[in-house]
């Protein structure tokens, strides 16, 4: 019994000593339209897509739609009939390096900055 006690602390406690645990602290709002980066040592959380003002909810062609790392995605879609509106997958998290626009449809993209502190 004691040997296995004196192996588990030999394996566990340089495993355990090598985890870090990392912490998001505050950083700042912003209001996106074009292309802009997640800086280093940031991660950005994509609360809320603001619409254009000119956009009606009445089609998928006129859904608001934002791009990430080049790629346009709708951020909200219609069902069948074309009578319920729905959100799709927010908040979205974005690490660094992520780049983010608005597109078509949409007027700012609303979004909290973190610092990753180690």
């Amino acid at each position: 019994m004691r040997h296995l006690f004196l192996l588990l602390v030999a394996f566990v406690f340089p495993v355990a000593s090598k985890l870090q645990s990392q912490t998001l602290q505050f950083s700042q709002v912003l209001l996106i339209s074009t292309v802009q980066t997640v800086p280093a040592n940031k991660v950005w959380k994509v609360e809320a897509v603001i619409p254009d003002g000119q956009t009606l909810f009445n089609s998928s062609s006129n859904t608001p739609r934002i791009s990430i790392n080049n790629h346009t995605t709708a951020v909200s879609g219609w069902n069948n009939y074309g009578t319920t509106l729905s959100s799709f997958n927010q908040p979205i998290w974005l690490p660094a390096g992520t780049t983010l626009a608005a597109s078509s449809n949409t007027f700012r993209i609303s979004v909290i900055e973190f610092t990753i502190v180690p």
